[in-house]
């Protein structure tokens, strides 16, 4: 077994006998069924990706593993994530939420039933930095949430520790650990670089890949926040203006601030 971890589709399970796994499926009953008999130290987790299937054959189905449910159109699909609460109570469950107008309300029921929160974001236009701003405020600020929302959390840690971690790690995009394999069968450094074509090795660092082919631009070189993000923003297209995700990113560090200056404050 290799170091990296594989996210596969359920009808490839047969040609990664081997590796470790994240399966993705449309079909829960099909995922218990396929994995009675799989060694569940090579599974590390599972993707359900339509929500309008069954999850209850899931419910009490290898206690502990994590799932994910994904959203793809997060406006029309968060009343599904009522259905599926009952996960919880054996499975460590995170709600995979698309930046898309109107996403808000799908991180807001997820938080409200107990789900931790992934922001599946590419290269947010002004409308949606704007509705990025306002989950951030509900993250920062409300006390019911009981639940990270990534990528905030990772970074609000990042700023507070004087750590950060960049975005491919946060958002479970790490070309160093992580291999995406398309549905079709093809095999990729990460979910978000799936069209990449770039002279490197898959097995580069992450670092390697952030200097040579993620986080080239002069804009990012010369980026406060370029520990924080990796270049993470500046693709697919090299030309995407950073100033919202910037401003996203302050806010972040001043919560960060903030909350240290508090808990001095609370220590005297």
């Amino acid at each position: 077994m290799n170091e990296f971890t594989y996210n596969i589709p359920l009808r490839l399970l047969a040609a990664y006998r081997q590796e470790r796994l994240i399966v993705r499926t449309d079909e829960p009953t099909a995922l218990a069924a396929a994995l009675e008999t799989e060694d569940p130290e090579r599974i590390v987790g599972a993707q359900i990706v339509a929500l309008d299937a069954d999850s209850e054959p899931l419910n009490a189905w290898a206690p502990g593993l994590p799932l994910e449910l994904i959203l793809r159109d997060p406006v029309a699909e968060f009343p599904l994530l009522y259905r599926h609460s009952n996960l919880l109570d054996n499975h460590p469950t995170r709600v995979i939420v698309p930046v898309a107008p109107g996403f808000g309300k799908a991180v807001k029921v997820a938080v409200s039933l107990d789900f931790a929160v992934r922001l599946e974001v590419e290269q947010p236009e002004p409308a949606l930095i704007e509705e990025m701003a306002a989950v951030l405020e509900f993250y920062l600020h409300q006390s019911t949430v009981a639940q990270p929302i990534e990528y905030f959390h990772g970074s609000l840690q990042g700023f507070f520790h004087d750590e950060p971690v960049p975005l491919w790690v946060l958002q479970d995009d790490d070309p160093q650990y992580l291999r995406y394999v398309t549905d079709e069968g093809v095999e990729r450094p990460s979910r978000r670089l799936v069209d990449l074509n770039a002279n490197m090795a898959f097995d580069a660092g992450l670092e390697a890949w952030i200097a040579q082919v993620l986080a080239a631009g002069e804009e990012c070189q010369g980026c406060e926040f370029l520990k924080n993000c990796g270049g993470y923003f500046k693709w697919p297209r090299r030309d995407y203006d950073c100033v919202g995700v910037k401003r996203l990113f302050g806010y972040l560090r001043d919560a960060a601030a903030e909350l240290r200056r508090d808990l001095d404050v609370g220590s005297t």
